[in-house]
Formats: structure tokens, C-alpha cells, sequence
């Protein structure tokens, strides 16, 4: 039996969405800078600091306060109250500001000068919501069997939220001896399609992309293998809840006179990221994005067919373009998002470098910043994957300490500090608000350094 995978390497902390340009900056407090304001979904307004200091702390992805939370800016601390708001008086320019929870990954803004700040922070460890769901595909058993040394392969994916980096786009799928359950295959000799999908909550699509896999006489590895697309099979929107158990979906095949030739150019490649690859989206709206990770789309593979964007798939093409050096690498990363592009001519802008030269020694972090960026970030991070501690540079540092907090957010142990490059058009590190940074999100790149802490 044989199975596939893909991935999107999207490290951008709390920054990184893809979805359509524009939105709205942070407006700035209508009684003037010293009248706090709470800025949805994080951000900076009222610049420049000058006397007074108003940080409001909320869980990420909207306003909900921190009451509680331990809030330091220079070498002043305070707690916030139950409206998540810590208040600082006599401080002036731009300030480094921390803010730590129980159960949150510590944040810290570097160069913040704003009189009005918001920050968000993110659960650590973070759980996400999970639902199963089931079922068959109609008409996998009236396909044509494969020709000899290839098998005919179906992969069956649920629709991404907006934010590609988001975790309920990165599900662990079960398997079954080391093959994932989410797939259909048949070498030949006939099977039957009983799929399983580890999915999100809420309003969603399930797709199975049908190929014909040629393994060129080596079974038993997949690096090799090459794939045709036979078609489409999906299902009708459904919204699920946590936990929820969805059993005896049916996908059935979408018609070839509903799939329409996809084209797409590539610009070339960033220094030491030689495997390029483009993934196109479907974007539905309320149901998410449907995700096309095959036949794989590079420089030598241009055009695709894919579902046509009309009737009940009614919506835009988005392009994630990705850079890598290999097809198992994570890191050093480079990415494009391309919204609403043309299937007739889907062109790819060109790539950002990744930041280079990272260092972690002595408690100095360093990195060579990446050109064309608007901004910097960095996300310290456990071997597993957990993060400990987000960092926005907000004044253009390439080297910086970390605030001596207590408890120290790293900890000791193993540690990886994950750099990324961010094109915000627009972005102005003194007047932006998080959702729209978001939105304007244009490339990114990345890199990490691993250190013992």
C-alpha cells in the first residue's frame, strides 16, 4: 500500500494569513494617546510614547483580555486588571515590552513606540479542536486499473481555514501499518475505498485528488514517484463540531466538463532553495480552502486541471508558492501568496531570500536580515515543536537580547530559534493592527538555528 504527503513549511507566529490585500490600520484612540484603546487582534496606534504607556494583553485572534498577566516595558513591570489592561506613566520612545500568562506563550515587541499597544498571545502548549469523519468514494471501483508498476492513488484533504500556517490545517492523519488512512489505493489488483480523515471544526469541504502513480520499479520508495491526475472526487459542505464523529460520507466524482486547465509560471529560485513547488487553493468562502497538493506543480511541471470555480465550487484560486532545499526540509524556507490569480496565467512573484547568518550563543540572538523585508520576527521554540516565546523587531535590529523575566519562558534544554521575513506592503511598524498585517501579507521567508539553552 502506498501513500503521499505534503507540506507547507509556514512558520509566521502570530503574523502570517493568506487572504485578500487591504483591511484597516489600527485606529488611534479618539480622547487622544494617553486614553487607552484596545486594539483588535493586537497592534500598535498613537505614536510616539510620550509619557504614558497603555498595553492591553488578549488571547489571540480576537479581544478577549488576559486579566492577570505580567506586563514589562523597559525596566518597568505591572499586572494587567480584568479588562487586560497594564497602564506605564513616565516612559518616552520606543520601548521593548513583554507580556507573559499562565498557560501563553511569552510575547515580546522590540522598539514598540506606540502610546497604545495590544498584544496577543498564543495557548502553550496549543490544543485544536478535532473531528473524524468517514466514508467512500462513488465510482472508485468503476476506474480503470492500473497499467503495470503504477497504482492508482486518492488522497483525501478537508478545506483550510484562511491562515495556511494555522494548526488546524496541520492534523496528524491515523494510519494503519504505516499507511495513512486518509488515502484510497489500488495496485492492480482491486480495492475497495474506505477512507478516514482526521479533520477541523466548523464549515468545510472534503476533496480526494485521484492520480496514477508511477513508482519506476521501485515499490518500496516513494521519493521517486511521479503522478498523473485522473480527477476529482468531493463531497457536499458539512460543519463539524469537537469530537464530533462523522461516518458514511459519500465523495462523489466531479464530471471533466467541471475541471479547468491551471497554468502558472515560476520565478527562480532563491540561493540554496532549489526545490520550488506552487499548491493551488480553491477559495470558498465560509467553507475554507480546497487544497490541490497533486500532481506536484514546479518549473518542469506547469499546468494542471483543476476544479472549476463555478456552481457549488463557486469562488477564487490562490497560489502558495514554496521554496526549500529538499522535499523533507522545513527550514531555510522561502514563500509566495498569490490571491484571486488567473488559471489561464498564474504568475508568481519572486521569492525573498531567507535570513541567513543566525547565531544563539551567550544569550545574543543574531541574524542577517532577509532584503525586501517589511519586518522580522523570531519564535523560540522546544524540539517538539512547541513555542515558548514570540518576538516581533520593530525598529530593524539584527541582534537582540531577551528580557530577563521570571519565570524565564525558555527554560533550559534544547531549544530552536526560528528567524522569518515577512513583505507587509504598507506596514508601518509605529500604526498597524494585526489583522490587517494578515491580510497585506505578501511573501515570507525562514530560517532556524538550534542551541542549548
Amino acid at each position: 500500500m502506498r501513500g503521499t504527503w505534503w507540506v507547507v513549511a509556514c512558520s509566521y507566529v502570530f503574523w502570517c494569513a493568506c487572504g485578500p490585500a487591504g483591511g484597516s490600520d489600527a485606529p488611534d484612540a479618539p480622547g487622544g494617546s494617553n486614553t487607552p484603546m484596545l486594539i483588535a487582534g493586537g497592534g500598535v496606534a498613537n505614536g510616539p510614547i510620550s509619557g504614558t504607556l497603555n498595553v492591553y494583553v488578549v488571547a489571540s485572534g480576537g479581544s478577549t483580555p488576559i486579566a492577570g498577566a505580567s506586563v514589562t516595558a523597559g525596566t518597568h513591570t505591572a499586572t494587567t486588571d480584568a479588562t487586560g489592561l497594564a497602564t506605564f506613566t513616565d516612559l518616552n520612545g520606543a520601548q521593548t515590552i513583554s507580556a507573559t500568562a499562565s498557560g501563553k506563550a511569552a510575547t515580546t515587541w522590540i522598539g514598540a513606540n506606540g502610546a497604545n499597544v495590544t498584544i496577543p498571545l498564543d495557548p502553550s502548549p496549543r490544543t485544536t479542536p478535532t473531528a473524524k469523519a468517514s466514508g467512500s468514494i462513488n465510482g472508485w471501483d468503476s476506474l480503470a486499473a492500473p497499467s503495470f508498476g503504477h497504482y492508482t492513488l486518492a488522497v483525501v484533504l478537508y478545506s483550510f481555514v484562511t491562515d495556511v500556517a494555522a494548526p488546524e490545517n496541520n492534523l496528524t492523519q491515523p494510519t494503519s501499518n504505516g499507511a495513512p488512512l486518509d488515502t484510497c489505493v489500488n495496485s492492480g489488483l482491486g480495492s475497495s475505498c474506505a477512507w478516514q480523515l482526521t479533520t477541523r471544526t466548523g464549515a468545510q469541504r472534503h476533496v480526494a485528488t485521484i492520480v496514477d502513480g508511477d513508482a519506476h520499479g521501485t515499490s518500496s520508495d516513494l521519493s521517486d514517484d511521479t503522478y498523473t491526475l485522473v480527477g476529482y472526487a468531493a463531497g457536499q459542505s458539512v460543519s463539524l463540531t469537537a469530537n464530533q464523529q462523522q461516518s458514511n460520507e459519500t465523495l462523489s466524482m466531479v464530471p471533466s466538463n467541471q475541471l479547468a486547465n491551471l497554468s502558472v509560471s515560476f520565478p527562480a529560485a532563491p540561493s540554496g532553495l532549489g526545490r520550488v513547488i506552487a499548491i493551488p487553493m480553491l477559495d470558498l468562502g465560509a467553507d475554507g480552502k480546497v487544497v490541490f497538493p497533486l500532481p506536484t506543480l514546479d518549473a518542469g511541471h506547469t499546468s494542471t486541471k483543476v476544479i472549476a470555480p463555478t456552481g457549488t465550487f463557486a469562488g477564487t484560486y490562490d497560489l502558495v508558492a514554496l521554496a526549500t532545499p529538499n522535499a523533507t526540509a522545513k527550514t531555510p524556507y522561502s514563500t509566495v501568496l498569490m490571491n484571486g490569480v488567473s488559471l489561464s496565467q498564474a504568475a508568481i512573484d519572486p521569492f525573498l531570500a531567507a535570513p541567513s547568518a543566525l547565531s544563539a550563543a551567550n544569550g545574543t540572538y543574531k541574524f542577517t536580515a532577509a532584503s525586501g523585508a517589511s519586518i522580522h520576527y523570531a519564535s523560540f521554540q522546544k524540539s517538539d515543536g512547541t513555542v515558548l516565546w514570540n518576538v516581533a523587531i520593530l525598529d530593524g535590529s539584527t541582534s537582540f537580547t531577551l528580557p530577563a523575566l521570571s519565570p524565564d519562558p525558555l527554560g533550559t534544554g534544547a531549544r530552536a530559534m526560528v528567524i522569518t521575513a515577512a513583505d507587509v506592503p504598507s506596514f508601518d511598524p509605529a500604526h498597524f493592527a494585526v489583522p490587517d498585517v494578515q491580510s497585506r501579507l505578501h511573501r515570507a521567508a525562514g530560517a532556524s538555528v538550534d542551541f542549548t539553552k
